[in-house]
């Protein structure tokens, strides 16, 4: 038997729209099919390695971490010592190592776009040589260093805890977070929050887009700047000077209650309120200096 089917100009029509159509919902239906069962096999067990490293500190430790995540600890002898644990999905990650007069470079990565990349750096430094690192693309926690440490992040966060020395910490694009730190210190970033407590000895803080949070300070000199951000200081101690400046954030500390008095220079900001009830004398030897145009000013005991 057969069977004659007349073409209409209507059935023309819907040849011409609906057979283009159907192929294109297979086409993307298996492209989607495809990329489901790519990112499976790439959350399917991780292939990778752990590899260990050795170096001598010449004086200095100095490292330069790319995407990766670093700690760091103080260790025994005169080397550096690395541990990297490093996994990615599908294919084993890469790991590039340099080492120059500038100190050790190490840059590990992942080969392919999807799926899981875990690469993670222990790094183990003589105690009391100076400590100089930076990270670009990951997370740097770092404990119980003591001398010179400076520590640099760019896209990641920062963790310090229990430094002592000389302190430089900086996150520009991150969270800054420490606690427990003496000695000179100076906690910097550009669009994140720093927060800490536990802080002893001379301070300073910077911060442009971020807030300021510190609590538990012990320090008879203290500056903080900021411009687009609060400002909150909690003082375990009566300090010597303070000085903070602000544009756009509001301004908070919180002296130790007790018969101590505070030489304050704080005038009203153009817009923002002004609250000072902590006792004051004009020949105190405790000299609160604040600065502030967009935000309010709030001095007071604990």
């Amino acid at each position: 038997m057969s069977l004659n089917v007349r073409l209409t100009p209507a059935r023309r029509v819907i040849l011409v729209i609906g057979v283009p159509l159907v192929l294109a919902m297979i086409a993307f239906g298996a492209v989607g099919w495809s990329h489901i069962a790519i990112i499976q096999l790439a959350n399917g067990h991780p292939v990778g390695f752990s590899r260990t490293l050795s170096l001598p500190a010449s004086g200095q430790s100095r490292l330069t971490v790319s995407n990766a995540n670093l700690g760091l600890r103080p260790g025994a002898g005169s080397r550096i010592r690395v541990r990297a644990s490093l996994y990615g999905s599908i294919a084993r990650p890469r790991f590039e190592r340099r080492y120059t007069a500038r100190g050790l470079s190490l840059s590990p990565y992942c080969t392919v776009p999807v799926g899981n990349c875990d690469l993670n750096l222990q790094a183990s430094v003589p105690t009391g040589l100076p400590v100089t690192a930076t990270d670009n693309f990951g997370n740097i926690t770092a404990s119980g260093l003591s001398g010179t440490v400076t520590l640099t992040d760019n896209s990641g966060n920062l963790v310090a805890t229990g430094l002592a020395g000389t302190i430089r910490l900086y996150n520009p694009y991150g969270e800054l977070n420490a606690s427990g730190l003496s000695g000179t210190t100076q906690l910097s970033s550009n669009d994140g929050d720093i927060n800490a407590t536990g802080v002893t000895g001379g301070t300073r803080l910077r911060d442009s887009f971020g807030n300021i949070t510190v609590t538990g300070l012990a320090a008879a000199d203290v500056t903080a700047t900021n411009n687009d951000g609060d400002v909150y200081l909690s003082f375990s101690q009566v300090p010597k000077t303070v000085t903070v400046t602000d544009s756009f954030g509001n301004v908070t500390l919180v002296l130790p209650r007790g018969p101590a008095t505070y030489r304050v220079h704080a005038g009203r900001p153009p817009f923002g309120s002004r609250s000072i009830t902590v006792p004051e004398s004009a020949t105190s030897s405790s000299v609160i200096t604040v600065h502030n145009s967009n935000g309010d000013i709030t001095i007071k005991n604990a």
